[in-house]
């Protein structure tokens, strides 16, 4: 190789040879037999594995556990005669700036090094792509040379340098067409509608009678489109109709998959989150994961000083910034990822162990423009007490019957938090996520659909831990709701427009799941006298109103409990959750607890919009671990209906 000394030098010696010279094709497996790292059945084992894998040889024996990573550089080096720089003691120039974006050098791997008048130094973190940096510094009129720099080293001396420039990314990528940012500031029209609310509340005090009436018109509507909503998701679910148009299952190569993991204060939970984790069946050297946590929680850094994880598992540092949101960290850790497929996990979660498999055979089959996957989710302690029944039951309605319904008939879906696995390339034409939205999932679902692409749920489970105790679960819901309304509120700017592009099916689906909820629950203390009405009690203003409302309204009210109840033996005909059968009767408990929620969301709204409202982990899954690992490696599913 030749001398390092060299490339140090600002004005490099040309009377030494520089490798500016077309690249000898050379063996790595006989440099790395030749070290006797490797055997000759190492090579084929690895060569093998490549005709179905989208990996480099040296990755693959990576993932085998043949060689380390120093090695596979080392052996480079002495392939293609490079030297291999170390940042931390010679840093790139600080000129570099003006060739690349620090997103640009995350992205396509390298960064120039040393840049005089005459000569250019760039460090590549893979050989195979100086013949295209060849061509486009060609314009420069400068000699090139070539070093070698690992991956984790670049991504250490960017994140270190750059942190400024990355973590305004993460804030501005989502455009502003899209992104709730204009709600979190008190600019005029917020003001203006602040005040239009504070009107409607002091109406609502002055006059409660004339306020009922058309609070329960409200719910009459409401729930008249709850219903037909439903009924036909329940209609979809057991119809025959069929996706014509997916592609035949056809031979591909595995692409690599990164999966971001955001993390909050959650070292009770890290070291049994990495277990989960390292048991996914997937080709280590096409999976990585991060496992991202903010810079000033001291919390998850001092426990994760302690483990000893998998090579493939990694941490990253999101830099301190006046806005700590789940979309703002995973922005942030988009550019450190190389994967084609991008997953998303919570910290508490226990996927099946099949799960990146099933997902990546699913996009291989489905059209191109189905963006994204989203996997079932499910709690692995529905048994703990009766919230976290009514949770999972809840949860089975979601992800067993609405879900299903709006894939089968292809319209917008608002995705889950976690286990969503998205086309890289989409995603960032996308925007990626919007970091003031709180429920960034269900907004970047709309968001897809409004610009021409799909999400499709497939039966791969994540189980997950039910929120059981009572504070926790309001807190938990409340950013739902809050995040939910700001969804709405950002895609329903033009409700006509939005209507005329996308249709009535998808437009009634995007209401029925942003702004129903919000015009339900804040009511709920209107809603509940209807079951006294219902065993003929009069009560003060409702027995003002005409009979044939009062009859129709509760009727209405009555109807929809029950269709309440169908869609929650269908979703819990599982072998799983039949035990939960007896405890639907008893949501009709559960629902009127939403309405805390609501109030706490719509303070929210007003005082901190953009206030993540965390939910602990890790508080009693260690209970139930022999069950977690039951239901993750068994990889049949039951679905709840066979066509």
């Amino acid at each position: 190789m030749s001398s390092l000394a060299s490339h140090l030098k600002l004005v490099p010696d040309h009377s030494k040879k520089t490798n500016d010279k077309p690249i000898q094709k050379r063996s790595l497996g006989r440099v790395l037999l030749a070290q006797n790292w490797v055997t000759e059945s190492d090579l084929l084992k690895a060569w093998s594995i490549q005709a179905y894998e989208q990996a480099a040889i040296g990755e693959i024996l990576i993932g085998m556990g043949k060689i380390t990573q120093d090695q596979l550089y080392w052996a480079l080096g002495e392939l293609h005669d490079l030297d291999i720089v170390d940042f931390a003691i010679h840093p790139p120039s600080l000129n570099w700036v003006d060739f690349s974006t620090p997103i640009q050098s995350l992205q396509k791997g390298y960064i120039v090094w040393r840049c005089t008048d005459t000569h250019m130094t760039i460090a590549v973190t893979d050989p195979n792509m100086i013949e295209n940096l060849r061509a486009e510094f060609h314009d420069k009129d400068k000699l090139l040379d070539f070093v070698l720099i690992t991956p984790p080293e670049l991504q250490k001396f960017i994140a270190g340098t750059q942190a400024d420039i990355l973590k305004d990314n993460a804030l501005s990528c989502c455009p502003d067409a899209y992104s709730c940012k204009s709600w979190m500031t008190w600019s005029k029209p917020n003001i203006l509608r602040f005040g239009l609310l504070s009107v409607l509340v002091t109406i609502a005090v002055i006059n409660p009678a004339t306020t009922i009436f058309i609070c329960l018109c409200i719910v009459f509507a409401t729930l008249t489109v709850l219903m037909w909503f439903r009924l036909f998701c329940l209609y979809t679910l057991y119809s025959r109709k069929n996706n014509k148009h997916a592609k035949p299952n056809k031979r591909m190569k595995r692409p690599k998959v990164s999966i971001l993991v955001p993390l909050y204060k959650e070292s009770a939970i890290i070291n049994r989150l990495i277990n989960r984790l390292s048991s996914i069946e997937y080709p280590k050297e096409l999976l990585e994961i991060h496992l991202i946590y903010e810079q000033n929680d001291d919390e998850t850094k001092n426990a994760i000083t302690i483990l000893n994880q998998p090579d493939h598992i990694k941490f990253l540092e999101v830099p301190d910034g006046h806005l700590k949101t789940k979309p703002r960290a995973m922005n942030y850790a988009l550019d450190f990822c190389t994967g084609s497929i991008i997953g998303i996990y919570d910290a508490e979660d226990a996927p099946e162990i099949n799960q990146v498999e099933c997902v990546i055979q699913h996009l291989n089959a489905a059209d191109d423009d189905v963006a994204c996957v989203q996997c079932v989710l499910d709690f692995y302690n529905p048994k703990t007490n009766w919230m976290s029944r009514c949770f999972t039951i809840e949860y089975a309605i979601l992800f067993r019957v609405i879900l299903p319904a709006l894939s089968k008939y292809k319209l917008p879906i608002p995705l889950g938090g976690t286990s969503v696995f998205f086309r890289r390339n989409i995603l960032e034409k996308m925007g990626r996520w919007d970091a003031y939205n709180v429920t960034e999932d269900a907004d970047l679902g709309y968001r897809l659909y409004r610009m021409g692409y799909r999400c499709e749920w497939i039966n791969a489970i994540t189980y997950e831990e039910a929120n059981y105790r009572f504070i926790p679960w309001i807190k938990q819901r409340s950013r739902w709701l809050k995040g939910l309304l700001f969804t709405g509120l950002v895609h329903l700017r033009n409700p006509i427009k939005l209507h005329q592009k996308i249709g009535t099916l998808a437009f009634m689906s995007m209401v029925s799941l942003t702004i129903i909820p919000w015009l339900l629950c804040p009511l709920v203390p209107i809603i509940l006298p209807m079951w006294v009405l219902s065993i003929g009690y009069d009560l003060p203003y409702y027995s003002n109103l005409p009979p044939y409302f009062i009859t129709g309204l509760v009727g209405l009210f009555i109807a929809t409990e029950c269709l309440s109840f169908v869609l929650g033996f269908t979703a819990t005909n599982t072998p799983n959750h039949k035990h939960l059968r007896p405890w639907i009767f008893t949501t009709i408990l559960y629902w009127p607890i939403t309405c805390f929620a609501s109030y706490k969301a719509l303070f929210e709204m007003i005082i901190r919009p953009s206030y993540w409202d965390k939910s602990e982990h890790g508080l009693n899954d260690q209970l139930y671990e022999k069950e977690i690992e039951k239901l993750t490696q068994n990889s049949a599913q039951f679905p709840i209906n066979k066509n």
